[in-house]
């Protein structure tokens, strides 16, 4: 019933309430043991307080191995005889509690029986439970009928029905905290399930994104040029491009490198001439140097195809640890706010490509002032 000791800390609920469960149930069939074992003595008892004081002695040690054995998990033959104990304190009622005081529900047996066949609610299953029970029931209700002067009508009232009533109480309460615990389990299940999902389709989306921006970077892009008739499959350069283009399509993985070799590589490559300013470097892991050598070749190549400008400018600086890259034009710009629905140079292979390697691009354009890509990692 109860998880072992060396249960991980993600166990689930209802094995958390199990074990709590055991701990509380014990603690408190212990306490209440021990606090009227301490008071017996001092109630006036028909034996005397010297056999009273002896059945309070072994009551208190009891209770203490009671609490020991019990609090981690269900011992049988430890609640068996803690209920044979309890049948028993109920039988020698006669001689432990005043008469008295057992009409008027003070005796201090009563207490430690009704205490005892709540707490076993927590610890067993429903059958051994209702026996148990019954049979701690009967016994207080034999007992208190054997003392002077009270009837078994009356020991029924003060004590036998109403410990009744507390062990079913006492089950009828465990089983709906179990069942929370239950509940609780199947809806964590179902929202990690959720999540789950949802961080699936975000990784498929973000990978569909970025085979889209590797596409529009390479072979569409290339493609581009010669059907616009920019190349006219001579050049010396359109044989290396293309076998980057496929590198890329086949997933060939992205080496690291230093910044500065990473910014060179790629504006070397470029079909725009481009001013380099380089201050620092800086080693970048794989996919900051992918992350980067993409973004900045995207940057380019918007400014050959857009900015109406035959040369950009490119500067790569390391700032207290942080790897920056710019790349300017003075060309004709455009509004941000105004790109058409169908294009996604700077929104895939720039912005959402920097995002991906943990950085950031910020486009800065303005019709008529040409336009600043800004690459920064890590963020």
């Amino acid at each position: 019933m109860v998880a072992p000791r060396d249960q991980p800390a993600d166990m689930p609920t209802a094995s958390l309430l199990d074990r709590f469960a055991l701990r509380f149930a014990a603690g408190a069939r212990a306490l209440v043991g021990m606090l009227m074992a301490v008071a017996a003595p001092f109630t006036d008892p028909p034996a005397g307080p010297v056999v009273t004081g002896a059945v309070a002695a072994a009551l208190f040690g009891w209770s203490l191995a009671y609490l020991y054995l019990m609090r981690t998990r269900p011992r049988t033959g430890v609640w068996v005889a803690d209920v044979g104990l309890m049948c028993a304190l109920c039988l020698a009622q006669p001689l432990l509690v005043d008469p008295v005081l057992l009409l008027h529900m003070l005796g201090w047996v009563s207490p430690v029986a009704s205490v005892a066949v709540v707490a076993l609610q927590w610890h067993v299953r429903p059958l051994p439970g209702a026996v148990a029970a019954a049979a701690v029931c009967v016994a207080f209700v034999v007992g208190a009928a054997l003392a002077p002067e009270v009837t078994v009508a009356q020991g029924l009232a003060v004590g036998g029905i109403w410990t009744a009533v507390e062990a079913a109480l006492s089950r009828l309460v465990w089983r709906l905290v179990h069942r929370g615990g239950d509940l609780a389990d199947e809806r964590m299940a179902r929202r990690f399930a959720a999540d789950r999902e949802a961080e699936l389709a975000r990784a498929r989306r973000a990978e569909q994104r970025a085979h889209w921006a590797t596409v529009h970077d390479t072979a569409a892009s290339t493609l581009l040029m010669v059907g616009l008739g920019g190349v006219d499959g001579r050049e010396p350069w359109l044989r290396e491009q293309v076998a980057r283009d496929v590198a890329a399509l086949t997933g060939a993985p992205a080496p690291g490198g230093c910044l500065q070799d990473v910014v060179r590589r790629v504006v070397g490559a470029a079909r725009i001439p481009a001013d380099l300013e380089a201050d620092g470097d800086l080693w970048l892991p794989a996919e900051a140097a992918g992350a980067l050598g993409g973004a900045l070749a995207e940057g380019l190549e918007n400014v050959a195809r857009h900015a109406g400008t035959g040369r950009a400018q490119v500067a790569a600086v390391v700032d207290a640890g942080r790897a920056k890259v710019t790349v300017r034009d003075d060309g004709c710009g455009f509004d941000p706010e105004r790109v058409p629905a169908g294009r996604f140079g700077l929104a895939l292979s720039v912005t959402e490509r920097m995002a991906g390697a943990r950085g950031r691009a910020v486009v800065t354009s303005a019709p008529g002032k040409g336009t600043e890509v800004r690459l920064e990692w890590p963020r």
